[in-house]
């Protein structure tokens, strides 16, 4: 599994990981409820950029694929590309508690 050189992003990663796990445990779920577009993109958004910034294109491009699909009020697949990342997320998780 490919993870970030540089040591100071691998001392936040797991950091980075529960934050997204929480994110998507708490907001997520509320926003779907709500049916917050505005803040379901926002989400996106922040889901994109902030897995880029740690190197995980995988990830990114869900958040991408998530932006488009609030545009386009597509709740059914949001959904499966939130599981997706969740899912990444704890193979990350488990990849590094297998490391240490």
């Amino acid at each position: 599994m490919l993870l970030p050189e540089d040591p100071f992003v691998l001392e936040l990663l797991p950091e980075f990981i529960e934050d997204w796990l929480e994110k998507l445990d708490t907001e997520y779920p509320k926003f779907v409820e709500d049916r917050d577009l505005e803040s379901m993109y926002r989400l996106a958004h922040t889901m994109k950029g902030s897995s880029y910034q740690f190197g995980f294109t995988d990830l990114g491009d869900i958040g991408v694929e998530m932006m488009a699909q609030v545009k386009s009020n597509d709740w059914e697949s949001l959904e499966l590309n939130k599981q997706k990342f969740r899912n990444r997320l704890m193979e990350i998780k488990e990849y590094l508690s297998q490391k240490s």
